[in-house]
C-alpha cells in the first residue's frame, strides 16, 4: 500500500472531524500556497475484543472508509497488539465556493465549508442503495430542522414497518436530528454501523454526535450541493496528491481514463511521478498519495 509522503503520528485517538484551514489554487497547476490536504494519518493500537466498526467511530470515519484502507483485516477477528494507520487525510473536492455543506457522494464524505474563514469541517456519511440512489449533480437548502424527529414512512416502506409515522425514540431510523431538503434530509442513525455504507433510501446519515455538530452550524437557508467524484487532487506544502476511490455507484466505465481526463484538466500531467499515479489508481485506497515529481 503506497503511503509516501505519509506522517503518521502516534499518540492518542482523535475525532477528524475538524476544523481544518484550506486555501484552494488560484489556478491550473501546481500553487505552493494551496492547502487543500487537511488532517493527518494516526495510529491505533489495537486491543482484545476490537472491531473495525467500533474502530472507525472513534476517529469519525465511514466502516468502508476504514475497512478498504485496511482490506488485510478481518473486520471482526484484529490481530491484537497491533499498530495500525488510520486514514485521517482527505484531499477537499471541488467546491462551489458557497458557505454550505458539499457531499462527495463517490467518498462518502460531506464536507461543510465556511469560506469567510477559510475553514473546513468533514463527517462520514451513509448514502442510498443501488435501487434508492442519493440525488447527484442538485443543489439543496436546508428548509426545515428538527430535534428529536419522528419519521414519516415513505410509503413503499410502510407495510415493512405496519406504520405510516415512527414517533421519536431508540428505534427511530432518523435518530436525533434532521435537516430537510426537499424529499431528502440530513439526519442521524439508529445504527451506527451504517455510515459509511450504501444503506438508506437516499437520505444522507451521519454518526449521532456528528450530526448535532453539523445542525447547530447549519441554520435552513444553507445550501447542500452533492457531486459524484472518484478521484480528487489536493496540494499541500508544494506537494501534490491525488485521492481515488471505488466506483460505488459503477457511474465510470474506465476509471484510469477518468482520472487522467482530470488531471489533464488540472494541467498537472507533466508534473507528477507516473508509477505513483499509477498505483494510486490501481489501489483506490481512499486515501491522499503523493504523486510529486
Amino acid at each position: 500500500m503506497l503511503l509516501l509522503g505519509w506522517l503518521v503520528l502516534a499518540g492518542n485517538p482523535a475525532g477528524a472531524a475538524g476544523p481544518f484551514t484550506y486555501r484552494y489554487p488560484q489556478g491550473p497547476g501546481v500553487d505552493p500556497a494551496a492547502v487543500t490536504v487537511v488532517g493527518q494519518p494516526q495510529t491505533h493500537h489495537i486491543v482484545r475484543y476490537e472491531n473495525l466498526y467500533q474502530i472507525a467511530r472513534q476517529y469519525d470515519l465511514g466502516f468502508w472508509e476504514l475497512a478498504r484502507f485496511q482490506r488485510a483485516l478481518d473486520h471482526f477477528y484484529l490481530p491484537w497488539e497491533t499498530d495500525i494507520v488510520i486514514p485521517t487525510q482527505w484531499i477537499l473536492p471541488p467546491n462551489p465556493g458557497s458557505a454550505g455543506y458539499l457531499l462527495n457522494v463517490a467518498e462518502l464524505r460531506g464536507y461543510r465549508f465556511f469560506p469567510d474563514r477559510h475553514e473546513v469541517w468533514t463527517f462520514p456519511i451513509g448514502i442510498g442503495v443501488f435501487e434508492f440512489k442519493t440525488p447527484i449533480g442538485q443543489r439543496f437548502r436546508v428548509q426545515n430542522k428538527a430535534v428529536d424527529p419522528g419519521w414519516r414512512i415513505p410509503k413503499g416502506l410502510q407495510a415493512k414497518y405496519g406504520m405510516s409515522y415512527m414517533p421519536p425514540g431508540e428505534d427511530c431510523p432518523v435518530g436525533n436530528r434532521w435537516m430537510g431538503l426537499s424529499h431528502y434530509g440530513l439526519h442521524g442513525t439508529h445504527a451506527p454501523m451504517g455510515v459509511g455504507r450504501l444503506v438508506s433510501h437516499g437520505c444522507i446519515r451521519h454518526y449521532p454526535e456528528d450530526i448535532v455538530k453539523l445542525f447547530d452550524m447549519t441554520p435552513v437557508g444553507t445550501t447542500v450541493d452533492i457531486i459524484y467524484e472518484p478521484v480528487k487532487f489536493g496540494f499541500l506544502q508544494g506537494r501534490t496528491y491525488v485521492e481515488v476511490h471505488e466506483d460505488i455507484y459503477f457511474k465510470i466505465p474506465d476509471m484510469l481514463r477518468y482520472a487522467m481526463k482530470r488531471l489533464q484538466d488540472r494541467d498537472l500531467a507533466g508534473r507528477i511521478d507516473w508509477n505513483r499515479f499509477l498505483r494510486a489508481v490501481e489501489e483506490k485506497t481512499g486515501a491522499p498519495v503523493d504523486i510529486s515529481r
